[in-house]
């Protein structure tokens, strides 16, 4: 729809600038004409008939974290907030994308996997399809992230892994959510320097497996993941988000609430240690636009709320 619109635009103007250039008689004065075909030429040449040929908004992330497509020139200014609180550590970044968190480890070979237990959003409105939902876990190598959880983007919930530069694949509904899925166990590994594995589970209330198990070996860019001394140095994190499909208008009535990372834990190839945000295991954590977030935390839980209302 937004191509077609610029499109009609310059057809229009083109038309338009013909007709003038080709009018004849008395009644069209030199000047008015001369005018007219500056202020038709300055439309052709502006950034809505450029747009046609510039990305459009897709509503899928651009890169390996959550954010709007790349629209160089034509990006649409969002509105909202985007200071950041940092929780711990130093690390953060900033894209217009409303509110969102993230939790990573620190870069080691000591880690073999990450696990959490996602408690599904008691509530979620994503604004008549104005934005899409992410709960997720993910591994970073030595050049960017690859994202491995769950999204809504249709009314279902579904697995999806994306790694920056590559496809983005959220799964059919032949894997979503039941209607009886109250949360779901996640783990991701790194099984060698082009492999990652991501295992999804669906339970009901009573912790019962419920739904068709999700498990896969999904192929990576090659020197992203190193190995070193025969284990794989990554970086494992976590994220909640609600990314708007076009501009960010945080006053748009979304909200996603009552989701809860629970359990989270990294495993060494022998044991399970804590991945809380206040254990040593969580080297930077941080929200970005705290006016529509709030990030609760103790031992292993994470408890997040993302409301746009202004």
């Amino acid at each position: 729809m937004f191509a077609d619109r610029h499109s009609d635009v310059c057809e229009a103007s083109v038309k338009t600038l013909y007709n003038i250039k080709n009018m004849k008689g008395d009644y069209c004065n030199e000047k008015i004409k001369k005018i007219a075909i500056l202020f038709i030429s300055i439309i052709l040449m502006s950034e809505n008939c450029l747009a046609i040929s510039s990305g459009l908004p897709s509503g899928l992330p651009p890169n390996a974290y959550v954010g709007l497509p790349n629209l160089g020139e034509n990006t649409i200014k969002s509105l909202g907030d985007y200071s950041y609180n940092q929780i711990k550590g130093t690390y953060h970044w900033i894209e217009q994308c409303g509110g969102y968190y993230y939790a990573y480890s620190a870069m080691s070979n000591t880690y073999q996997s990450a696990y959490a237990n996602i408690l599904l959003p008691t509530s979620l409105n994503r604004a008549n399809g104005k934005r899409n939902a992410y709960i997720s876990l993910g591994i970073t190598g030595s050049n960017h992230a690859i994202d491995l959880g769950i999204c809504n983007r249709n009314g279902n919930w579904v697995p999806y892994y994306y790694e920056q530069g590559g496809e983005f694949v959220a799964e059919s509904t032949t894997y979503a959510a039941p209607s009886t899925a109250k949360s779901a166990q996640i783990t991701v590994k790194p099984i060698d320097t082009t492999t990652v594995q991501l295992y999804i589970q669906w339970q009901d209330a009573n912790g019962n497996n419920v739904g068709t198990m999700y498990y896969k070996h999904i192929t990576v860019f090659d020197g992203n993941l190193q190995m070193v001394n025969g284990k794989i140095k990554c970086k494992f994190f976590r994220f909640a988000s609600l990314v708007p499909i076009g501009s960010d208008n945080q006053g748009d009535g979304s909200y996603m609430t009552g989701g809860m990372f629970r359990y989270c834990q990294l495993y060494t190839g022998s044991n399970y240690v804590s991945w809380g945000i206040g254990a040593s295991t969580v080297e930077h954590c941080f929200l970005v636009s705290p006016s529509h977030i709030s990030l609760a935390y103790s031992g292993q839980n994470d408890t997040f709320n993302i409301y746009h209302n202004g």
